[in-house]
């Protein structure tokens, strides 16, 4: 672990070293910095520090959340969702309204964003172009479903945004995985409702 932070930290200076020169910095100022006990000091470094954490904030927000899945296999609807414990599940969903691939796995990558930038509560298609934008591709149920068996624990709603399945009223809906407190629920969206901006849409990297 000591090792593993002290990597971490030869990284961020080496980042700040690359970058000082574009912001007015020199090497010679950050060396200064580091070897200053003044509680002037002090003080800037702590206005940094917050300065530092809120653009982390915001470029974790760009970037999102990576996840891995596997596609394909011999596994039913019902036995991914059997995989994993829920305290509700859509009764749509199954096997005949959603089925599964089969064959040999492959793994994909796949990235969840928030678009908490947006002054509004954003549509499909305005999500639908965002996944263009970032250079996603738009998830297939079965992803939705592989993902809310390989990843239990993760906290939030995810929503996934493929094609939608028409439901006996003949609404267009779409696969959501919400899991908050003790809640973990395995849902279907109105594709044709706005969603909130907060919650997590997903997309899947291309192949390279």
């Amino acid at each position: 672990m000591l090792v593993s932070g002290m990597g971490l930290a030869t990284s961020i200076i080496q980042g700040l070293m690359k970058s000082a020169p574009a912001k007015g910095l020199t090497p010679d100022d950050i060396h200064w910095l580091a070897n200053q006990q003044d509680p002037d000091v002090a003080s800037a470094l702590g206005e940094m520090t917050v300065a530092m954490a809120e653009a982390l904030r915001k470029v974790r927000v760009r970037i999102g959340r990576v996840f891995r899945i596997k596609r394909g296999g011999k596994s039913t609807t019902e036995q991914v969702i059997g995989a994993t414990v829920h305290t509700y599940v859509n009764g749509n969903i199954n096997s005949e309204n959603f089925p599964l691939t089969t064959g040999p796995e492959e793994e994909r990558e796949m990235v969840a964003f928030q678009v908490t930038d947006y002054d509004h509560d954003p549509s499909s298609e305005e999500i639908l172009k965002e996944l263009k934008a970032r250079g996603l591709e738009r998830p297939t149920h079965e992803d939705a479903l592989k993902f809310d068996e390989a990843h239990p624990d993760e906290k939030g709603v995810f929503v996934f945004l493929h094609e939608p399945w028409l439901d006996p009223g003949a609404g267009p809906v779409v696969l959501f995985v919400s899991r908050g407190g003790a809640g973990r629920g395995l849902g279907l969206g109105w594709f044709v409702y706005a969603w909130i901006r907060f919650f997590w849409f997903v997309g899947v990297r291309p192949r390279k």
